[in-house]
């Protein structure tokens, strides 16, 4: 007696369970189907990419905050940048800086602090950009040349780096 196990009812018959999603069956036997293993590593791929730039804008969002927020920082550093090209001069203090003259502050620490707090800021976000167009980059070549295990790497190494920015901005 013979005894067959995983077969598969289909509409043609019975056979073994399709291997994967990229496999055809060729009327005698499961067979890899070239254009679906493209198809499904472009996927891949794509799933891949979203997930470094999911990974980006959530660090975008707890660097800079909501966008009205954004807004405000950025008009208060090119106020404190206009103040510091002008000399700080006493009279002139910008609104944006001078809410910023609080415990003991002086106007001109006031703007260095912001300045200080922009660049900061814009090194962050620079460092996210890069970290992330590298890694896009990167996994769409490793899956041009079909290697798939590097592409998922490369994914995951790039979502740790940006966390890690997120992370050294904390301390």
């Amino acid at each position: 007696m013979n005894v067959i196990q995983e077969l598969h009812q289909f509409e043609d018959g019975l056979r073994p369970a399709q291997p994967s999603p990229a496999h055809d069956w060729d009327g005698e036997k499961w067979a890899l189907g070239a254009d679906k293993v493209a198809l499904l590593e472009q996927q891949e791929a794509e799933r891949l990419c979203v997930s470094v730039d999911a990974a980006a804008d959530s660090a975008r969002n707890l660097l800079a905050g909501d966008p009205l927020k954004s807004m405000e920082y950025a008009q208060a550093a090119a106020d404190a940048q206009a103040f510091l090209d002008e000399g700080y001069p006493k009279k002139e203090v910008p609104l944006s800086v001078a809410a910023w003259v609080v415990k003991g502050r002086t106007a001109k620490q006031a703007a260095d602090q912001i300045l200080g707090k922009a660049t900061q800021l814009t090194e962050h976000l620079l460092t996210l950009r890069t970290l992330r167009l590298k890694a896009k980059a990167q996994i769409k070549a490793h899956v041009a040349k079909g290697n798939m295990e590097l592409a998922r790497d490369v994914s995951e190494a790039a979502i740790v780096a940006i966390r890690n920015v997120v992370n050294d901005s904390a301390r």
